[in-house]
Order: C-alpha cells, then sequence, then structure tokens
C-alpha cells in the first residue's frame, strides 16, 4: 500500500508543477508558489485538527515553513534583483487559461487533495497519525530550504539559465518524494 501513497504523493506534488511548467509556461516562482500555497492548506488543516492543535505540534513546522518562504523568496531576488512579490503573485493567481483565474482553481484541487491524502491513510494503514503527517510535512520544508541553499550556491558558481533551475528544483523535489519513501521499494 505505501506504493499507492508513493504514486500519489508523485501525482499530486511533482506531476502537477512539472505539467504548469510544460504546459502553462510556469516559471520557477509558479512552481514555487503552487508548493507554498499546497504547504499553507496542509499546516491550517493541521491546525484545525485536535491532535495537532498545540504550539509543541506546529512550532517546529511553522518555522521551517517560514524558513522555506524566506529562502526560496531570496533565491528569487537573487535570479532578478527587479522581482517584485507582489505582482508576481498576483500574475499567479490570476493567470488566465480556458478564462478562468488559475488561483480559482488551484486552492480548492490542494483542499481536495489534502483531503484525498488524509482518506487515503486511513484507508491504507486504518488510522490517520496527524502528527507523524505534521512531523513529514516539516521535514520535506526543511528539505526544500536546503534546496534553495544549494541552487544559491549554484547560481553563484554556475549562472545558469532558468530551465536548468527549474530542472534542478524538481528533479531535486522528485529526489526527496522518493527517498522519503524509500520503504516502498524496498518491500517486494
Amino acid at each position: 500500500m505505501r506504493k499507492a501513497q508513493l504514486v500519489s504523493e508523485i501525482l499530486g506534488e511533482f506531476l502537477f508543477p512539472i505539467l504548469g511548467f510544460l504546459f502553462w509556461d510556469w516559471d520557477l516562482y509558479f512552481v514555487l508558489l503552487f508548493i507554498l500555497f499546497d504547504y499553507t492548506i496542509r499546516l491550517l488543516f493541521a491546525f484545525f485538527r485536535p491532535q495537532t492543535r498545540s504550539l509543541k505540534h506546529l512550532l517546529r513546522p511553522l518555522i521551517f515553513f517560514l524558513t522555506f518562504s524566506v529562502t526560496s523568496h531570496f533565491y528569487m531576488v537573487l535570479t532578478e534583483p527587479t522581482w517584485r512579490f507582489v505582482t508576481a503573485f498576483s500574475d499567479f493567481f490570476w493567470y488566465q487559461d480556458f478564462y478562468i483565474p488559475q488561483g480559482l482553481l488551484v486552492v480548492p484541487l490542494l483542499i481536495y487533495t489534502e483531503t484525498s491524502r488524509q482518506k487515503m491513510e486511513l484507508m491504507t494503514t486504518g488510522v490517520f497519525d496527524a502528527i507523524k503527517q505534521l512531523k513529514k510535512t516539516g521535514a520535506r520544508l526543511l528539505y526544500g530550504t536546503l534546496i534553495f541553499m544549494l541552487m544559491s550556491i549554484g547560481l553563484a558558481l554556475f549562472s545558469w539559465g532558468d530551465t536548468v533551475e527549474i530542472s534542478f528544483f524538481l528533479v531535486s523535489w522528485l529526489g526527496l518524494i522518493l527517498i522519503e519513501h524509500k520503504g516502498a521499494f524496498l518491500k517486494a
């Protein structure tokens, strides 16, 4: 059953951003905003769950989320000094495909994805461990921060282009998902 969770995570966290890059002309920041929306919704769900509502459980993931947000935005300023958060955020949210702003589609989709993730965990293991999921979210945000730190060093050393930076990020993000679910590969 862990393979089903792996496929689900790859589809939700990797395939959608790569489709955005390939078909909807998403740049690295659009992919980053998609991920930030996803983890914001996960943390909001964690806040409203009775098991994870305490500061003891939420503090570490919130700090990692803040660190991930600051580091990734720092990287965006490094790549383009004239970059502005409000303009880029507005461009992402109101970007239209089929005459519908993508922000109005992405947010409900991510809410649905989070509820589906909970239901799948409940079906595969028989219990939904909210604290374990919150720790997993915090770890992914911490490793995402490390990816952006590596990308900042790579930018300083190699002056890479847009395609290389988004490819590096997406491959690294996929690597995080696969390493996190290495147990699915080890079981027959």
